[in-house]
């Protein structure tokens, strides 16, 4: 299914709720323009009001345009969209449509944010006033405007993203958009994706130490299942941990907080709304088919992993973040060194300064995983997300690929997903908030 199908009805969501209803929308985008609307309104505009917009990509403008218009259009100021190929030519288009204010926006997604700059401007002019025509004084003003953006702001910004490699045959770009997916009122233990219900794109799991929760690529929470009925761990840790993974054939998610003595087997029944226990689990679930064993007491894995064929792979130390993207394997231990495998029975690959949230997926849809990782720092402000290439003897000695800031917070945990079904996979960072809370941070491929 092409990209533009799934987002059309996404599109005449976002107008309808604009036009339903006079309260501010639930998405970034209705909020956004809610927000501009009430900005415009205070100038005073003059009707008819022209509004340009730029940045971002097409989808993302045509969604803002077309509730802010609604909006403007409540308010009696009779609003047309100005097509122009820029800002300083958009005034003499909007003055030809009849419009007597001119609203210019450029819009971006930063720092798990939507937001719009730009400035309003009336548009007739003086021309008895001399050689060079005058503006009137009003309205005119800055428009700054900004929400949390949301899953719904990443699919429309994520249209149009780059997906060629460049002429010289290096790396392809990566360049990541992020928005809050979920919160969670208990601190992340584990973090897995996975498709759970057969449809071709990941679910995203959460273990607390209290239960299992299941979400959908909008973030929308589709099963939970409490952990109250297993029996207590005779040597839990202080913190939240635990290991959770997708198991293929027939799809089933298995889960092990370290504050109980046992995992259980789950199926996700989506129309039921539940995780359905199948099984009891006696190893901690690394990955798909690999094994592990807590350290008692303490937040890590001892140092040995079982593979798929019952071998075992001897670590040089415990460890406290696994990641798998066949054929690779990469173990982060907790003096924030890591041991990278390009393959089963091969010698590691040393590397240093990873953080726990680290990871392996293929980011760029070139069939060979990207290395991700966070600060190997315990309290960095702002922690910050790594993209490396898996190329050379350390990774990690390059320039990255990409590195941004990520909300407030430490980066515990960094799994990749396919959460719309193409060769590009898409990065949730789970987040263990300033306040105790848990936030589930999503990251998308943006348009430039």
């Amino acid at each position: 299914m092409s990209r533009a199908l799934v987002l059309a009805p996404l599109l005449a969501s976002l107008a309808a709720g604009a036009a339903s209803s006079s309260a501010e929308g639930t998405s970034a985008v209705q909020r956004l323009a809610g927000e501009l609307a009430t900005a415009v309104r205070k100038l005073p505009a003059e009707a008819p009001v022209g509004l340009y917009l730029s940045g971002g990509s097409a989808e993302l403008r045509r969604a803002v345009g077309s509730v802010l218009t609604s909006r403007l259009a409540s308010a009696n100021l009779a609003p047309v969209l100005v097509d122009a190929p820029s800002a300083e030519a958009a005034e003499s288009v909007a003055r030809a449509q009849g419009a007597r204010t001119l609203v210019r926006l450029t819009l971006d997604v930063e720092a798990g944010a939507l937001r719009a700059r730009g400035d309003a401007l009336g548009t007739w002019v003086n021309f008895w006033s001399g050689r060079v025509p005058t503006r009137p004084a009003k309205p005119s003003g800055a428009l700054v405007e900004s929400v949390d953006a949301d899953a719904e702001v990443l699919a429309l910004a994520s249209v149009g993203a780059p997906a060629t490699t460049p002429p010289t045959g290096g790396p392809r770009s990566v360049r990541l958009l992020g928005a809050v997916l979920a919160r969670l009122e208990q601190p992340i233990a584990a973090l897995a994706a996975g498709d759970l219900d057969g449809d071709g794109r990941d679910e995203i799991a959460v273990l607390t130490e209290a239960e299992v929760s299941v979400f959908d690529a909008d973030g929308r929470l589709l099963a939970r299942r409490e952990l109250d009925g297993l029996p207590f761990s005779n040597a839990p840790t202080r913190e939240p941990f635990g290991a959770l993974a997708v198991l293929p054939g027939p799809p089933r998610l298995a889960a092990w907080s370290t504050r109980r003595a046992q995992g259980e087997l789950l199926v996700l029944d989506k129309n039921r709304g539940s995780l359905r226990p199948v099984g009891t689990l006696d190893s901690a679930p690394l990955g798909p088919v690999e094994r592990g064993s807590f350290v008692p007491g303490q937040t890590a894995f001892q140092a040995e992993v079982r593979l798929a064929d019952g071998k075992p792979v001897t670590l040089s130390a415990p460890f406290t973040t696994a990641a798998f993207a066949s054929p690779r394997m990469l173990f982060v231990h907790p003096d924030g060194t890591g041991s990278l495998y390009s393959r089963a029975g091969t010698s590691p690959t040393r590397l240093s300064g990873l953080g726990a949230g680290s990871a392996l997926g293929d980011l760029d849809g070139d069939g060979t995983p990207e290395l991700l990782t966070t600060s190997p720092l315990l309290q960095p402000s702002p922690d910050a997300l790594r993209v490396h290439a898996l190329n050379g003897a350390d990774p990690t000695v390059h320039e990255p690929l990409w590195q941004g800031a990520l909300p407030p917070g430490r980066a515990l945990y960094v799994v990749t997903a396919n959460l719309d079904g193409d060769a590009r996979r898409e990065v949730v960072v789970g987040l263990l908030k300033p306040d105790g809370t848990g936030e589930l941070f999503l990251l998308r491929q943006g348009a430039p």
